[in-house]
């Protein structure tokens, strides 16, 4: 006998996609985008744990970690959202100049994106974007990766992360 420690009532549905296009003999580009959609029904709340987080290496760059959409009053702490969309594209180039480089990548990109607290708030006001080049490096432990992000649009209470280093994450 197990005693229900929640009743968790909702829905989540996430849409994404990727494309690489070649671009001569050594270029690729790569488009990718995501479509998040989640809540409680039933007279329930979406728990936080569930909700979608946006900003960082994994969605847009140049902002800090789980920092774009709203937050809980009078804190920083990011509050999630309902509504997730992101998109981005880059160019992608081998590092030949630098020699056993089959391992190795960088790229030129652009980030779009937004987490909207309520789905119904569907709008472009929060919509951030950046740019920005990447390193990639493809290692026995995992992906190390570097990145350099400018901000083309942010607000004036945005975190910024505008370099980061990652493992374990490819872009």
């Amino acid at each position: 006998m197990a005693l229900p420690i929640a009743d968790f009532q909702y829905y989540k549905l996430d849409v994404s996609h990727k494309s690489y296009y070649p671009l001569g003999n050594d270029l690729t580009w790569k488009i990718n985008g995501s479509l998040g959609l989640a809540q409680g029904y039933g007279g329930k709340e979406l728990p936080f744990f569930k909700r979608y987080y946006g900003g960082g290496s994994s969605s847009v760059r140049g902002f800090d970690f789980n920092s774009l959409g709203a937050t809980y009053t009078g804190t920083t702490t990011p509050k999630g959202g309902e509504l997730s969309l992101l998109a981005g594209t880059s160019i992608i180039s081998p590092m030949k100049f630098v020699n056993d480089s089959k391992n190795m990548r960088m790229s030129v990109f652009i980030d779009v994106g937004s987490v909207e607290e309520k789905a119904s708030n569907i709008g472009f006001d929060e919509m951030r974007v950046s740019t920005g080049v990447a390193f990639s490096w493809l290692t026995p432990i995992g992906p190390l990766g570097i990145y350099a992000a400018k901000p083309l649009v942010k607000k004036s209470d945005d975190k910024l992360k505008s370099i980061e280093f990652t493992l374990g994450t490819s872009f």
